[in-house]
């Protein structure tokens, strides 16, 4: 009774303030909220429902987003619907599709879970979660149409926006410029996204110095104020969950007393009921929605009776814009960067017209490279040319640490520690060391002198080292005996020069030199020799070509794209202590390849199929192929194979053929069901074995999580030729 006693008379007094005014023009405050924003496009529903015209559009943060989009022309229900399509996930993380990075970056990506620049010699935490690219290029696309639109009371709606002074902490009202880089800056939240540079001001959420931008309404001349009021309370019911809810909290305690005066010469105040909901419950977009539209519905007799006062507005349907015209790139060369690497990122040419997916792939493929600061672009018509223009700054740190964990059952648990070193010794160079640290230590360097579509030049240096139970044969006594190894340490060492050229980042052809130094030393004592028996323990020298084209999505779980990856290696010398006498140079040549088929939206078939082979005589078991084990990071000519242990059975050749049914239930997580089938012997392409039914079954059931750790899984399987369950666990990104 009391709520509805507060609304009639909130009624009678706003119908009595709108008489006095002939259509009235109306002005619409969004306040600021993170995903409790959405709530706006259900209150904008009802608005909408009941005819009201809006005249003047003001809004923070997410505010400022709902309130640009529909200044441009939006209907509500097609901004429910982009809500609907869009991954907001993606967007606040800034997750750049995979098959817009190169292989290294690619490899990167699933190597490590931290990144953490190196300032002065200190590891730092950076200043936010995300560069927020991704959210800027899906501002651009939505607002194409107005790309000219310098003067934002020129919009369909005229329109402003309010951010924070970073270095001030003033608010700055944006009501001029680029319309997506001002509503980027008011909507960079602290923390979550970084700072935006807008001539010469740094800066951040609009909500941390304003969050309901009312007095820069009453000066527009309007003559009724709608106000949507999705902010924190300071009440502690309300819990702050997120780093940048405390932040915001705060900024909520100091502006909680202004907000008495702001509602009171707010004509129509609207307060959704979304505190249960946090700044980053985008996951509950459509509730959120739902929220907006239950209170507005409440006041809806006052919207109508304020329509009944107004003109109505013509509304011309919005078309969200699929493509544009390219005429110009401005691209001006960094310190480090010349335009032409630059031009070969973006992948952009003059007298075209793209799809905006293209704009995303090209600027993805900048950004992914980590190679530069935050950076925004302009897409407008300078001098009668659609122009792109781009200015990039580079991080003043030149330094990574990256560190990563990963546990399998052979392995073990490892920890990864990685220092990266961008322009070491040239501009366009990189210096990377691993150093694997666990029950056995491991180690990979790699320097890379990038030149982009040019052929590039590398070197690496690797070590592995672990212990194996696979069933090698050796000779004692002259080679009179033979006898089968239960245990055998491997240590093996690469040294490679190479050189490769990258066709678009999807695909890496390279040619090299390598030295492989192998020792694997067996738990037999040769009383004799007064030492244990070795497998192998030589130096090999080889010449090596690769061609590896890879366009998944996902390297562990895809939904769409394909890969291949062959090799082939002519050992053409050897050196050794005289165990193995009599060598002949040999060739082994391996291959994979696969594609992920999507069958409907949580379903996806894999379909991979892989092989290798030698040509020549090899006198050392120690480059087989060994089939078994599941999980570990690929080491030497090993394959997985479900249902049988680790190295399980080996040849000179092998084919194995791969189907996984991956069921993604929750996002991130994974069903699937695994089937290997494979054939391991020697000389199989000769014998015309390979042909023939496959000698090896392995089926497994898996769960699988992506983690920021990388994946978690926990596989169950069964081979008939082993006769038993094995069971695997990995985590973590595999290295």
């Amino acid at each position: 009774m009391k709520h509805f006693s507060t609304l009639l008379l909130s009624l009678t007094l706003f119908l009595a303030n709108a008489q006095q005014n002939n259509n009235p023009k109306v002005g619409l405050i969004l306040s600021g909220g993170g995903a409790k924003g959405l709530a706006h496009v259900g209150v904008l529903k009802e608005i909408e429902r009941a005819g009201v015209r809006i005249d003047y559009i003001g809004g923070t943060s997410m505010g400022a987003i709902v309130g640009g989009l529909y200044a441009c022309g939006y209907s509500a229900k097609q901004l429910e619907q982009l809500l609907n399509d869009t991954n907001f996930y993606d967007l606040v993380n800034d997750r750049f599709p995979r098959d817009h990075k190169s292989f290294s970056e690619k490899e990167d990506s699933e190597r490590y879970a931290v990144t953490l620049p190196v300032i002065q010699g200190k590891i730092q935490f950076p200043l936010s979660l995300s560069k927020g690219q991704r959210a800027f290029d899906f501002l651009v696309q939505l607002t194409y149409d107005q790309r000219n639109s310098t003067d934002f009371s020129k919009l369909p709606i005229p329109f402003y926006c309010v951010a924070t002074d970073m270095d001030t902490g003033d608010s700055v009202v944006l009501d001029s410029g680029y319309l997506p880089l001002a509503i980027n800056a008011s909507s960079a939240l602290p923390t979550i996204f970084s700072p935006v540079k807008i001539q010469d001001k740094t800066l951040i959420d609009g909500g941390v110095a304003d969050n309901y931008p009312i007095d820069e309404m009453l000066q527009k001349g309007v003559d009724v104020i709608i106000g949507v009021d999705v902010q924190a309370t300071v009440d502690t019911s309300e819990q702050a969950k997120t780093f940048s809810e405390v932040l915001l909290r705060i900024s909520a305690f100091q502006t909680a007393k202004l907000m008495d005066p702001k509602k009171a010469i707010t004509d129509i105040y609207i307060k959704p009921e979304v505190h249960a909901f946090n700044m980053l419950a985008f996951t509950d977009k459509t509730r959120i929605v739902e929220k907006g539209e239950a209170v507005a519905k409440e006041l809806f007799p006052q919207l109508k009776q304020l329509a009944q006062q107004q003109t109505p507005r013509t509304i011309t349907p919005k078309i969200v814009p699929k493509s544009f015209k390219l005429d110009q790139i401005d691209i001006a060369p960094t310190p480090n960067y010349k335009a032409n690497y630059l031009l070969g990122k973006i992948n952009l040419k003059t007298a075209r017209e793209y799809p905006f997916s293209k704009l995303g792939e090209g600027m993805s493929t900048l950004a992914a490279t980590q190679n530069f600061d935050a950076f925004r672009y302009t897409l407008a018509t300078q001098n009668g040319q659609e122009t792109l223009t781009l200015r990039l700054d580079e991080p003043e740190h030149t330094t990574l640490f990256r560190a990563g964990v990963h546990y399998n059952g052979f392995m073990g648990a490892s920890a990864l520690v990685n220092i990266t070193q961008k322009h070491a010794l040239l501009k366009n160079d990189e210096a990377s060391l691993d150093l694997i640290f666990g029950q056995y230590f491991r180690y990979a360097f790699s320097y890379f002198i990038d030149k982009g579509r040019f052929w590039s030049i590398g070197m690496s240096a690797s070590m592995d080292h672990f212990e194996t139970a696979a069933p090698f044969v050796v000779r004692a006594n002259g080679g009179s005996s033979l006898f089968t190894a239960s245990s055998t340490d491997v240590m093996v060492q690469h040294n490679t020069l190479y050189v490769q050229t990258l066709f678009r980042e999807k695909a890496v052809l390279g040619a090299g030199i390598k030295h492989q130094k192998n020792r694997f030393t067996t738990n037999l004592y040769d009383n004799l020799a007064k030492d244990f028996l070795d497998v192998d323990d030589a130096d090999y020298y080889s010449a090596l070509g690769y061609l590896k084209i890879d366009t998944r999505d996902n390297g562990l779980f895809p939904k769409n794209g394909s890969f291949f990856d062959g090799s082939v290696a002519y050992y053409f010398s050897q050196k050794t202590k005289g165990l193995t006498p009599g060598f002949t140079p040999f060739l082994i040549g391996k291959a994979q390849m696969g594609a992920a088929l999507s069958l409907a939206p949580k379903w996806t078939l894999n379909l991979n199929t892989m092989g290798g082979f030698t040509i020549g005589d090899v006198l050392t078991s120690a480059f087989d192929f060994y089939l078994g084990g599941y999980g570990n990071a690929p080491l030497l000519n090993y394959q997985s194979f479900v249902g049988l242990t680790q190295q399980y059975v080996g040849g000179d050749s092998f084919v194995k053929g791969v189907v996984e049914l991956d069921y993604e239930f929750v996002p991130q997580h994974h069903g699937r069901l695994l089937l290997h089938t494979g054939i391991v012997q020697d000389d199989i392409f000769n014998t015309g074995d390979w042909a023939k039914k496959p000698d090896y079954f392995g089926v497994a059931l898996a769960y699988g999580l992506a983690s920021f750790l990388g994946p978690i899984e926990c596989t169950a399987s069964y081979s008939p030729q082993y006769g038993q369950m094995v069971y695997y666990v990995n985590l973590g990104w595999r290295f």
